[in-house]
């Protein structure tokens, strides 16, 4: 019984049921965006009738994609890539301690030496798309951090 559930309810959580989630968790984020957003015209539109509601949606909008700047969008990357590497690093010792030990049976390690390896290759891409965003967007950089020293 307990193969059964390792072998088949495993993968399906992590192939089917987290990817939905995720996206749950994003449609949810988006709308609750949405929902502040309307709060606050209708919030401008009930205090002062005057309100040119295009320029205030307009501010709004450049608010938030002005919120992050390149930099910190590429430190972002940075700092998951790192993460991500380091989980599945943490997660490889782990398996070749365990393969060391003997204690796991063979299939077990072999899915730890799977998921290690993995995550290890992701968090590598990541820190891959930084380092070349960063030599792609070298001159953004400068001028980015140009404009803000204005």
């Amino acid at each position: 019984m307990e193969d059964v559930l390792r072998e088949v309810l495993l993968p399906i959580s992590i192939t089917v049921v987290l990817p939905i989630v995720i996206v749950w968790l994003n449609i949810k984020s988006k709308k609750h965006e949405s929902d502040n957003r309307t709060g606050v015209l209708l919030a401008a539109i009930e205090k002062n009738s005057d309100v040119d509601i295009e320029e205030l949606m307009r501010k709004m909008n450049m608010q938030d994609k002005s919120h992050t700047t390149l930099k910190e969008r590429l430190l972002k990357k940075l700092l998951w890539g790192s993460i991500v590497t380091a989980v599945g690093t943490g997660l490889l010792g782990y398996a070749l301690y365990m393969d060391f030990l003997g204690d796991m049976p063979t299939t077990s390690l072999k899915e730890w030496y799977l998921f290690g390896g993995v995550t290890l290759l992701i968090g590598l891409a990541i820190l891959l798309v930084f380092f070349i965003s960063k030599r792609m967007l070298a001159k953004e950089l400068e001028m980015e951090s140009e404009k803000q020293q204005d």
